[in-house]
């Protein structure tokens, strides 16, 4: 009987632990799972910008950071200033449109440039048609520039102010100047006179960038603007044929080169040569030992 009761007390002990290790082993794995919860990084569900904070009961405890986190992930991306640089005009909707015509015009003079026979019959036709011998091709191709200018000094103001205007005049025929003179030199094409250097031709090219600037600053104003620049940039073209000094594979390659130097200072000209931004700009005179000179300094 005294055996019994011993068995009987200790079973009775056992229940009581294996219930006691059972309600806290639940315990201790709640525990755990919230913890594991609580650990998680928000996530970025595949709808970019919504994110899904972990549940937990314990959440009125980490409100500050979940909060904290929240907000941190909320913020919009790419602020910096890369990401910030904001091109005017159609740049937004451009796409490759603008890139068009100069790519068929640089296309078809490149093309032409390996057809000599379809070459020299147009020079041939040009000559005994409209032969020409004049210096008036070495100065026109500066009349967009110029009626652009005049247009802005009478109060017709184009889409830029005076400073980016300039700056982006300079910077398109630098640019041009530098894309055919290297070209020229790569190609080494002869001339219809026996010179080298024909390809492409440099007096087109400077007229189709300046006339592509009349277009950009002028263009939505009136299409007469456009109109009159590129009318004058293709007579500066056939006057160079008909002068005998390209052909006109040199000539088309010119026209796509200098719209499409136009185009790329556009589409990077960061638009700071204004009022607000060249109160920026110092400049101070500096010497060392015999050597003096000007310094620019700018504050950004």
């Amino acid at each position: 009987m005294k055996k019994n009761s011993i068995l009987l007390f200790l079973g009775i002990v056992m229940l009581i632990v294996l219930s006691l290790e059972k309600s806290q082993g639940e315990n201790i794995s709640k525990t755990v799972n919230q913890l594991k919860g609580l650990q998680e990084v928000p996530s970025f569900s595949p709808g970019f910008g919504e994110v899904f904070l972990p549940e937990t009961k314990s959440k009125s405890f980490f409100s500050s950071e979940f909060e904290l986190k929240k907000e941190i992930y909320l913020k919009p991306f790419h602020n910096d200033s890369i990401h910030e640089l904001n091109f005017r005009y159609a740049d937004k909707k451009r796409g490759f449109s603008p890139y068009i015509a100069p790519a068929l015009l640089i296309g078809t003079g490149t093309a032409l440039h390996f057809m000599p026979e379809t070459k020299r019959q147009f020079r041939d036709f040009a000559q005994e048609h409209f032969a020409w011998h004049g210096n008036f091709d070495d100065y026109a191709y500066y009349t967009p520039v110029v009626v652009m200018y005049s247009l802005h000094a009478f109060g017709i103001k184009g889409k830029n102010n005076f400073g980016n205007m300039t700056a982006i005049a300079f910077k398109s025929f630098a640019l041009n100047a530098v894309l055919t003179t290297g070209v020229k030199r790569w190609v080494r094409e002869e001339r219809p006179g026996g010179d080298l250097y024909s390809f492409p031709s440099g007096h087109t090219s400077k007229a189709f960038t300046l006339a592509h600037i009349m277009h950009k600053e002028y263009g939505e104003k009136s299409i007469w603007f456009s109109i009159g620049a590129y009318s004058c940039a293709t007579t500066v073209g056939l006057m160079r044929i008909a002068k005998n000094a390209h052909w006109i594979s040199d000539v088309l390659a010119g026209a796509g080169t200098g719209i499409l130097s136009t185009e790329l200072i556009y589409l990077t000209h960061q638009y700071k040569w204004d009022k607000k931004h060249i109160k920026n700009l110092d400049i101070f005179p500096f010497q060392i030992g015999n050597q003096k000179g000007l310094t620019l300094v700018y504050t950004f």
